[in-house]
């Protein structure tokens, strides 16, 4: 497959795999009316990517309708969500927070994208308020700042733990954000899974207790290919070393009989 360009704002909005899936199918003008013609499709451009996930992916980008029939009359253009993040504010309005602000209408759309309900996000604008008021900094972009703050707090109420700290246990498994993660950094998964086991032995003995430990895999399995990649040089470059002594010492052998000549 030829190379795709994917938005890192698009990522961090809707996620790795709907925003590939999503590229793909802009970039390479695939069809979407018919669903299974168009997993099919989709199944051949991205045969790294499990069917499954593609098709969670794609019915997820239905949903937000980013993709569908163009003549479908429910399909409206008022009705589109727009791939965007809320812009910074007119140039020289950088301002203090204060109780009377409020995200503009950006901000709840993008969050909706995410899978995060106007409802929740909006429990979360008055601890927001309080948090950055106290701090009194100067911002432009207090849309952005609220969306990231809304995407972190519903990580935690999403977490079995509520985003209290737990300890590492033998039956933990990594989230398949974390996969995606590190095969978007050019490491398949079945390499990622040959470390889950090195990883929670190592921790649980530690016993220490941390919120994330999909964050802690990822960095992780990256540490461990790094440190891979540098053994597989030096050991390359020793191997080659090896041979170049060898051939000289065969080299220095074959000239052994010019000692018994008389000079």
């Amino acid at each position: 497959m030829k190379e795709v360009s994917v938005s890192l704002d698009i990522i961090n909005t809707i996620g790795p795999t709907s925003a590939i899936v999503l590229a793909v199918i802009q970039q390479k003008k695939i069809p979407t009316e018919d669903f299974d013609e168009l997993i099919s499709v989709l199944d051949n451009y991205l045969n790294f990517e499990n069917r499954e996930n593609l098709i969670h992916a794609t019915q997820k980008l239905l949903k937000l309708k980013l993709i569908g029939s163009s003549d479908s009359a429910t399909r409206k253009k008022d009705n589109l969500y727009k791939l965007r993040l809320p812009g910074k504010s007119q140039a020289g309005s950088k301002k203090q927070i204060t109780s009377m602000w409020h995200p503009n209408q950006e901000v709840y759309e993008v969050l909706l994208m995410g899978g995060i309900s106007k409802e929740f996000s909006a429990s979360k604008l008055k601890e927001f308020k309080i948090y950055w008021g106290e701090k009194g900094l100067i911002k432009d972009n207090w849309n952005s700042i609220f969306v990231d703050f809304v995407k972190r707090e519903w990580v935690k109420e999403k977490s079995p733990n509520k985003g209290a700290p737990t300890q590492m246990n033998k039956n933990w498994q990594p989230s398949s954000d974390a996969f995606e993660v590190l095969e978007l950094a050019n490491i398949p998964k079945n390499v990622s899974q040959s470390y889950i086991l090195e990883f929670v032995l190592f921790w649980e003995e530690d016993g220490v207790a941390l919120k994330s430990w999909n964050s802690k895999f990822v960095d992780f399995v990256k540490r461990k290919e790094i440190v891979n990649t540098i053994n597989n040089e030096e050991n390359k470059r020793s191997d080659n070393k090896e041979e170049e002594y060898g051939k000289s010492s065969e080299q220095t052998k074959d000239l052994s009989w010019s000692k018994d000549l008389e000079l």
